[in-house]
């Protein structure tokens, strides 16, 4: 989150325990000015220190977190050690303050935004920049390692980039330490606090490591799991590991295995090189992962540019090593052998009493299966369509068909094939195919129509139909053939035939959406953009007398922005078909489930969680109402729904998980 940016959307602090807002208030020197951001330890804010008569940003560390410090100044003491970390890419302190019962951290003015802010807006980043970004935090690791410090709490919203007013990023890693120092000088039996009153650290493990989810001790490793979770996201869009609670997640953490990576296998062999490296640090045992940062840097730099030999050669992943034996060798082996508990002991041991106290009887019912199974679904296919490929029935269609081949048989026998005749027996059995749906039939008689009609309008004849309309059905048939290489040429030249003629007619429209809907479906999103653009101008003009051709222009055009990152077109171009159908009496309609669940996915995506339960909870509504539903689209609205609700109400999210909060009318 960029601190220059106006009108940031401010977290509500409670969700931390917190409390009030200090935006507007003066505590000690610091005129606070704006709230930028909020995480389990502490509030940033930025704000004009009197003393230096300049703009900083400062850390507040949550009250809550202090109640338990047993000696102030020595946790002082160890704050301002941190103040030693010397890096390009670390975000150090320049000052310690410890005023009213707060503990404030001073760092440097900076313009920034984190990577999970970067995430949301993109989805997922490339290799090239994924290189440049991590490399960097890996080599932050390695400098506060040389200080005997761990991290302990990687994470993209702590992976800060700056803005340098250059076309490279410059990174800094935030929070080094904190979490070791509130852990050691906090009193053993308060150690409960962090846990309980941190939501990140709590509820969204989704970057611990194997061995902090089972409360064993940790050392640099550690922070390298973390960093292969974190790089596994921001290539591929989510985490390697996330379940329907903290405790799946740890879980999952402990035992899965991530899904492939899943890059472009035009990369190669960047993709795979990047597979092996992210599988690497996400080892479960320790001594199978990098056995420092400096290796993983030299891996990340070696990534792009090696030759094949260079890098079987050269990359340390292949390196065999020998595991650890004794504590003491990297970060986090200092401190006393006598300490059994790490504070990610600490966290998991009491949140397991927490929910078995509690409510154990819940988790228990969460982690089971849920008895509605439902197919799997692709958001990236949301507006595609679905060729079931089975034949319709036509009323005596096999002599509807033998009597036309029959015809077409006896005029190229009699007449030839350079003649009307046969372009209309021709015509008359591609229509058949198309009635029938035998796609295949429909391509290879659709093919000799075009040849037909094309040398027919060379000798100055009229063909049945226009060679755009042959174009047409060639496109189409080849389209629900499934021979999209055949099917994008045609649809292309019936755009180009029928350029000079009316621009609103069926042939158009069903052109553009072929291409844009083949263009989507192999993620060529400029293209596809450009074809529904054209498809949402055309619609827009007749609107008012075709009303579900724009709901289906806005849904098409509104989801390939969703899926290229554009969230604010998305959502402009969403609203304008879904309130075009309310404006209609909201009639019943496949169409408006579909359209409110990737309305839904483009406010979640952009954290409007209220937003996203309310058009979620209308799509489920809708599901029952307009008939039959594609199953898969119902699952993945239920999916989503309860997953907003863990953000809205998470009671309500259990009950609906349950079965037993289900929304009606």
């Amino acid at each position: 989150m960029s601190p220059g940016a106006k009108n940031p959307k401010t977290k509500d602090s409670s969700l931390f325990g917190g409390g009030e807002s200090l935006v507007g208030k003066t505590i000690d020197r610091f005129e606070i000015e704006e709230q930028l951001g909020e995480g389990s330890l502490s509030v940033v804010y930025r704000a004009h220190d009197n003393e230096s008569q300049g703009t900083v940003v400062i850390k507040i560390i949550h009250k809550q977190l202090l109640a338990s410090i047993k000696n102030l100044k020595k946790f002082e003491q160890k704050l301002r050690a941190l103040m030693a970390l010397d890096d390009p890419h670390i975000c150090t302190y320049r000052d310690v303050v410890i005023v009213e019962g707060r503990v404030i951290l001073v760092i440097r003015p900076m313009v920034f935004e984190s990577l999970e802010d970067l995430l949301s807006k993109t989805g997922h980043i490339g290799p090239d920049r994924a290189v440049s970004i991590f490399s960097q935090v890996a080599e932050a690791l390695e400098s506060a390692l040389r200080l005997d410090i761990l991290h302990r709490d990687i994470k993209p919203s702590n992976i800060l980039i700056l803005d340098n007013q250059k076309f490279d990023d410059d990174i800094m890693v935030m929070d080094f330490g904190i979490a070791k120092i509130i852990q050691d000088e906090s009193a053993e039996h308060k150690s409960d606090q962090y846990m309980t009153r941190s939501k990140e650290t709590f509820g969204s493990p989704l970057y611990l490591s194997p061995e902090q989810c089972g409360g064993k001790k940790v050392d640099n490793r550690s922070d390298i799991y973390s960093l292969g979770c974190v790089m596994y996201e921001s290539l591929t869009g989510k985490p390697p590991f996330v379940g329907k609670n903290v405790l799946e997640t740890a879980y999952k953490h402990m035992n899965d295995t991530p899904r492939p990576l899943g890059l472009d296998p035009s990369m190669e062999p960047v993709a795979t090189r990047f597979e092996e490296v992210v599988a690497k640090c996400l080892a479960k045992d320790p001594d199978n992962r990098y056995q420092s940062p400096e290796q993983l840097r030299q891996d990340l730099e070696l990534l792009l540019t090696a030759t094949d030999t260079e890098w079987a050669n050269s990359a340390n992943l292949y390196k065999e090593v020998a595991p650890r034996k004794k504590r003491g060798q990297g970060g986090g082996s200092s401190g006393s052998k006598k300490r059994g508990f790490s504070i990610e002991s600490a966290i998991w041991i009491a949140g397991i009493v927490l929910l078995v106290g509690v409510v154990g009887f819940w988790s228990w019912i969460i982690l089971k299966p849920e008895s509605k199974k439902y197919p799997a679904f692709d958001n990236n296919l949301l507006w595609n369509v679905k060729v079931t490929g089975k034949p319709t029935p036509v009323e005596d269609f096999g002599n509807k068909e033998e009597a036309a081949k029959v015809n077409l048989q006896s005029i190229e026998r009699d007449i030839g094939t350079n003649c009307r005749e046969y372009a209309d027996a021709l015509l008359a059995l591609v229509t058949l195919y198309h009635e029938s749906q035998h796609w295949s039939d429909a391509l290879t008689y659709g093919r000799k129509l075009t040849q037909t009609t094309e040398r027919l309008e060379k000798d100055g004849q009229e063909g049945p139909c226009q060679l755009s309309e042959c174009y047409r059905l060639v496109a189409y048939a080849a389209f629900c053939y499934g021979a999209f290489e055949e099917a994008v040429p045609a649809a292309e030249k019936e755009l180009e035939l029928a350029s000079g003629k009316p621009a609103l007619n069926v042939s158009n429209i069903q052109c553009l959406r072929i291409l844009g809907d083949i263009y989507s479906r192999q993620n060529n999103l400029g293209k596809a953009t450009e074809v529904f653009k054209r498809f949402f101008n055309l619609a827009e003009i007749e609107k008012e007398q075709r009303s579900q051709m724009y709901w289906d222009a806005c849904g098409k055009l509104a989801d390939v922005y969703r899926r290229d990152g554009l969230l604010k077109e998305a959502q402009t171009t969403y609203k304008l078909g879904i309130d075009w159908w309310k404006a209609h009496g909201n009639p019943d309609t496949p169409w408006a489930p579909r359209a409110l669940y990737g309305y839904a996915l483009t406010l979640h995506a952009q954290g409007d969680y209220k937003g996203a339960e309310e058009a979620l909870k209308e799509a489920t509504l809708l599901c029952k109402k307009v008939g039959p539903v594609d199953p898969a689209l119902q699952g993945a609205i239920r999916k989503v729904y309860i997953d907003t609700l863990y953000h809205t109400n998470i009671l309500h999210a259990i009950s609906v998980q349950l079965g037993e909060g289900e929304e009606k009318h």
